[in-house]
Order: structure tokens, then sequence, then C-alpha cells
């Protein structure tokens, strides 16, 4: 059994299957065979199809979370209309002569190192509102889905970071948990689970040698039990779900009880 520490979101249990998830990079090309101004025809265009998505997310969380957590993507929708933002973006277009997408991705890169650059715990945190919004822009633009790395069975998610965007795409009755090699108490995704009443663990250092093996989220200490010993299950008061697989010797003690 090995114990990992990390910053809890929240003072809750969970037990299940870790399953790491590495978000791919984007397709994106640099150089653009179209005209400026058809690349920022292309970013407008964009730009509007996400507000349409971020009202869509506010709609979905205001429903299943409340108006509170929902005001996370409002915020969104500012950010994607800062002007700021905008001309950053339409400014590599202009002057590099490059696509709408890889422009988004400069400009969105420039602006979340600023914020991590911040003295404010709550301000470095908003870099991950930043590139939330510049991978809704580039999915607009590349016509690609927010992707679902639960698949078909419930399991404890691991990632470098879980965007508030990506949060909304999963499946939250297989959500058991999140951890995150980064990632913040601070960030709107600990606002999201939260309000959706999901343990979470940031800034764990954990292995990927790790995915697939059975674990015990636990908020109230702070820790993560990876291939925990049956008495741990039975000390924090959690039934050993029926389909975790654990290491044979582990596996002939749970069978035991």
């Amino acid at each position: 059994m090995q114990i990992i520490v990390g910053k809890s979101i929240q003072n809750q249990l969970a037990a299940g299957t870790l399953r790491f998830y590495y978000r791919q990079p984007f397709p994106v090309d640099v150089a653009s065979r179209l005209s400026q101004d058809e690349e920022i025809h292309r970013f407008h265009m964009a730009q509007q199809r996400c507000i349409v998505v971020l009202s869509r997310l506010y709609d979905e969380a205001a429903r299943d979370v409340g108006i509170q957590a929902a005001s996370i993507f409002s915020i969104h929708g500012m950010l994607l209309e800062d002007t700021s933002f905008v001309e950053s973006i339409l400014s590599v277009i202009s002057n590099q002569h490059t696509t709408a997408e890889y422009a988004v991705q400069t400009a969105g890169n420039r602006f979340a190192t600023a914020f991590a650059d911040m003295d404010s715990p709550y301000m470095q945190a908003r870099g991950a509102d930043i590139r939330d919004i510049s991978n809704q822009l580039i999915r607009c633009l590349l016509d690609i889905r927010t992707p679902d790395p639960l698949g078909n069975s419930p399991a404890i998610l691991v990632s470098d970071e879980l965007l508030p965007s990506e949060v909304m795409a999963l499946d939250r009755r297989k959500l058991l948990g999140l951890i995150t090699w980064h990632g913040s108490v601070d960030s709107h995704t600990a606002m999201l689970l939260q309000a959706m009443k999901i343990p979470g663990l940031a800034q764990a250092d954990i292995t990927p040698s790790w995915d697939g093996h059975p674990a015990i989220l636990d908020g109230f200490s702070h820790c993560l039990y990876v291939d925990p010993e049956p008495e741990i299950f039975r000390q924090l008061g959690l039934r050993v779900p029926h389909n975790l697989s654990f290491p044979e010797d582990q596996a002939m003690a749970v069978a035991a009880k």
C-alpha cells in the first residue's frame, strides 16, 4: 500500500479504480493558407459558437449544482470577449499570418502564464480559466468535442488538471473523485467539485504506473491510499467495491471478510 498526500478539495471519501487521463495536444497548424481577413472571420465565428456553448454550460450547471457554481461560465463568457485577450489573438493572426487556432493557443498561453506569475493564489488559479476558454475556442475552430475519459465504468480520475468545461462533459455518475498533479483548491474546478459533492485532491504526486489500481481518496486526511489494505476500508467505514481488483495477497484478505 502507498499513501500519497495532497491538498483536499472536500471532506469526503471515495473508493474505486484509478483512471489516468492525458489531454492530447490539438492538431494546430501554424501557417495559414487563408487570408488574414478569412482567419479573423474564423476566429469571430468560433467566438460566437463558444458563447453559445458557455450559455448551455451555464444552464446545465445552474440546473444541476446551482447558480453560484454556474457563474463560472458567466465569467468565462466575459473572458472570451475581453478586449485585451481578443486583441492579442487578432494581433498574432495579423502580424504573423497564422491560423486562428494557433493565435488562440499563443495568446492563451501568454495570458495563462501572466496569471500564474501573480502572487495571489486566487489569481494564479484564473490561469486555468484562460486555458479552458482557449481550449474551447480551439475545439470550436477544429470542430472537436470535449472528451469524456471515464468510459463505461466508474473511476477516480487522475490528470495534470481538469478544467471546468471538462468536468461538465463527464458523466458525473461515474466520477468517483478527481486527483490532479497540479490544479488548485482555489480553482473553479474545485468550486464545481464542491457543488457536485465529489471529493478531490490537488497537487498530489501520483505515478502513472498506478493506472488501473484500486485506491481510496480520503478528503478528511488529505491523502490517497493506493492498493489499500482491507483494514483501511474498515477503519474508514467503507465497503470494498465489488469491481475493484487487488494484488493476490490482498484479494485473499478481502475475500475472507
